[in-house]
């Protein structure tokens, strides 16, 4: 017997039984996930050395993503670009000040809590690097047929409204507990 996620009793995500699944074999989850956590490095790899050769030459990676943490948030703090690079805030604090030299990012004003706001400059920047990145990836997929690009679409979309939507609570001791069942179902 295949163990469902129906079956792990109340640990099962909520958000299952709002879409009227509630029969989502643990297999299928297992093999999604495990290809999911195979492909994601593999595609972050490959956007990531797109974005990086679509960058101005003369701004060093550490600028470019934090252009890029302004254009995803608007308004961040400088503590959250300390942590999107994994650098201390003084750090953070240097690279707003040069990205603001720049005309790449807007100064804060006098007493104002310093934000990452893009400037048309920076914005432009940032477009510029997506819209090669995004020539580059066209290219690399231009070899597939269309029913496949449109089955890699829909998986983006069911990706990204799985991932965007509300948090789901975690299962993963009900499914580490459930493999054993399994096997010991599968050799019965």
């Amino acid at each position: 017997m295949i163990p469902r996620l129906s079956s792990l009793a109340n640990n099962a995500p909520a958000s299952r039984a709002a879409h009227g699944d509630e029969s989502v074999e643990l297999p299928a989850l297992r093999a999604c996930a495990n290809r999911l956590v195979a492909v994601a490095p593999l595609l972050m790899r490959e956007f990531r050395a797109e974005m990086r050769r679509s960058a101005p030459a003369d701004l060093s990676v550490p600028l470019f993503r934090s252009l890029i943490l302004a254009a995803v948030q608007p308004g961040a703090s400088v503590s959250d670009l300390a942590n999107h690079l994994g650098v201390t805030l003084p750090t953070a604090s240097v690279a707003v000040s040069k990205l603001a030299a720049r005309g790449l990012l807007s100064p804060a004003a006098a007493g104002q809590r310093r934000s990452l706001q893009l400037t048309a400059g920076g914005a432009e920047v940032v477009e510029q690097a997506r819209a090669n990145t995004t020539l580059a990836f066209e290219q690399r997929l231009s070899h597939l047929p269309t029913t496949d690009l449109a089955l890699i679409e829909h998986a983006l979309a069911l990706l990204d409204r799985a991932l965007c939507g509300p948090p789901v609570p975690s299962h993963s001791a009900s499914v580490a507990d459930a493999a054993p069942a399994a096997q010991d179902d599968a050799h019965a």
